[in-house]
């Protein structure tokens, strides 16, 4: 059973710890008061892929207590543009937390991928931009045998990308038992 997790978020942000009591979800941070979220005020976790541009493997739970919420990611700073991948820690720790909210608060709503007008909003965002990008790569004189490549590469490369976060950030409800791998990373 893993019972903690530590991870930084940024460069600005001081080492989070975070861990499963008998009493709730302890937090500690350098430079601010401990906190103690009882079980029980957890309203919803919701876990997703959230890649970034250094954090492409970057995955995020989402802890609300209805009036605030938290945010664990999967990755922790070390550097600039330099982030290390925390799966064989985060995956469990996350399972654990799925588990034991959901038996101390069988109310508490677990949820994977955006919500539902996020994903919809950037659904309609990038088809626009997907056209936009075709526009730009049809317009743009590229000399060469290799421009028909080149085009077809910057093209896929971004399709790539947009359909995996797709695929795994479609907005659906969970059980513990049943937490789909898409929004873990696997180790």
């Amino acid at each position: 059973m893993n019972t903690s997790y530590t991870f930084k978020k940024s460069a600005f942000e001081k080492i989070q710890h975070w861990e499963l009591t008998d009493n709730g979800l302890s937090f500690k941070q350098e430079g601010k008061t401990d906190a103690l979220i009882p079980y029980q005020c957890i309203s919803t976790i919701r876990m997703q892929y959230k890649p970034f541009r250094y954090r492409t493997y970057n995955y995020s739970c989402i802890i609300s207590t209805g009036t605030s919420s938290v945010e664990l990611f999967s990755t922790s700073y070390e550097g600039f543009a330099d982030f290390s991948d925390l799966r064989e820690t985060y995956t469990p720790f996350v399972k654990e937390l799925v588990k034991t909210v959901q038996e101390n608060n069988p109310n508490c709503i677990i949820q994977v991928g955006q919500t539902s007008s996020v994903f919809y909003g950037t659904l309609a965002l990038n088809i626009f931009l997907l056209f936009v990008l075709l526009g730009l790569v049809y317009f743009i004189p590229i000399q060469g045998s290799m421009s028909i490549v080149i085009k077809l590469v910057l093209v896929g490369y971004y399709f790539f990308y947009v359909v995996k976060s797709f695929k795994k950030n479609k907005p659906k409800q969970a059980t513990s038992s049943e937490i789909p791998n898409e929004v873990l990373p696997s180790f």
